[in-house]
C-alpha cells in the first residue's frame, strides 16, 4: 500500500511538472502579447519606423493638447530624427568597448537634446513645463530601468 501511494504521489508531482511547462507553448509571452501595457519595450522592435513615429507624435498631441499646426511641426522633427536614429548600427553598441559605448551614449544624448531643443522651440510656455516633466519621468524611467526599485516591474506593479 505504501508504495502505491508512494508511486502516485511521484505520478502527481511529475505530471505537475509537465503540465507546467506546457502551458504557454513553452515560450515566454512578450510584452507587446499581454493586454494593458501599451509601450513595452518589445514594442519598438516590432513597429515600423512609420507607427513608432506616430506612435511618438501622438503622445505628445494627447499629453501637450498640441493644435494641428504644432502636430504638423512635431511629426517632421520626429521623422528627422527618427532618419538619424534608424543610421545607427545598434550592433556595434554590442560588441562596443565600454569607452566606444560611453562615447556612442554621448552622441546620442547629444542628438535626443537637439530633437527637445526643436520640440521646445514651437511649444507655448506651459506645453514646455509639461515636455519638461514628460522629460523628467522618462529620464527616471530609464535610471531606474526594468527589474529595478522602482522601475517597470519592480515592487507595487
Amino acid at each position: 500500500m505504501k508504495k502505491i501511494s508512494l508511486l502516485m504521489v511521484l505520478f502527481l508531482v511529475l505530471s505537475g511538472i509537465t503540465f507546467a511547462q506546457e502551458r504557454g507553448g513553452g515560450e515566454r509571452p512578450s510584452k507587446t502579447q499581454q493586454p494593458g501595457r501599451p509601450g513595452g519595450m518589445g514594442d519598438r522592435q516590432q513597429m515600423t519606423p512609420e507607427q513608432r513615429l506616430q506612435r511618438q507624435t501622438q503622445q505628445l498631441v494627447e499629453q501637450l493638447k498640441l493644435t494641428k499646426d504644432q502636430e504638423a511641426k512635431v511629426t517632421a522633427i520626429n521623422k528627422k530624427y527618427m532618419e538619424k536614429q534608424s543610421k545607427v548600427d545598434w550592433s556595434k553598441m554590442r560588441d562596443a568597448s565600454d569607452e566606444e559605448r560611453t562615447a556612442m551614449r554621448a552622441e546620442m544624448t547629444k542628438v535626443q537634446a537637439e530633437k527637445d531643443k526643436e520640440i521646445k522651440a514651437i511649444l507655448k510656455a506651459d506645453q514646455i513645463k509639461l515636455y519638461d516633466e514628460m522629460l523628467k519621468k522618462r529620464a527616471e524611467s530609464r535610471r531606474n530601468g526594468p527589474g529595478r526599485m522602482g522601475g517597470q516591474g519592480g515592487p507595487g506593479q
